[in-house]
């Protein structure tokens, strides 16, 4: 006999998605999909954004496209603790203007049974997020081709 529902997640199954790329290659929409996948499922989200990034919206988090969905926003990556207890689901947009700590506290939500999703463009964080609940989506930025009279190439 299941000692849970049968279609619930067990607490120790959570884990973390970084989602990396280049500038302009779609980091942001892809964890915008993400999360809205997981309201559609009925979880519990959380989305964080870094009060400094104020580029398209104070409150939201907005891709290139203009999607957005709105989001907590916090100074530092340990406000993220205070704010999840009820989360099934976290996302963190622009995971690079936060500090190192952001190793030990998706690791510890990745330990409680919580899904993760970052969007960071800066690969430094990798080696350390990466080794215990890794997901990784890395993605490339799409370029139209040009003639070659349009391109602006050395002259041979």
């Amino acid at each position: 006999m299941l000692d849970r529902a049968p279609h619930s997640m067990p607490k120790e199954t959570g884990w973390i998605e970084v989602i990396a790329g280049c500038m302009f290659s779609g980091k942001t929409e892809e964890l915008i999909r993400r999360l809205r996948r997981a309201k559609i499922a009925k979880q519990n989200v959380k989305i964080f954004k870094p009060r400094i990034d104020n580029r398209y919206s104070h409150s939201d988090i907005v891709s290139h496209s203009e999607q957005s969905l709105p989001s907590i926003l916090i100074d530092d990556i340990n406000e993220v603790l205070k704010y999840s207890d009820d989360a099934e689901v976290i996302g963190i947009d622009e995971a690079q203007f936060f500090s190192s700590d952001i190793v030990e506290i998706c690791n510890k939500l990745a330990n409680e049974g919580k899904f993760r999703s970052n969007r960071c463009p800066n690969y430094w964080l990798l080696p350390s997020i990466l080794p215990k609940h890794w997901r990784f989506v890395l993605y490339a930025v799409i370029l139209p081709i040009r003639p070659k009279e349009k391109q602006n190439l050395p002259k041979e």
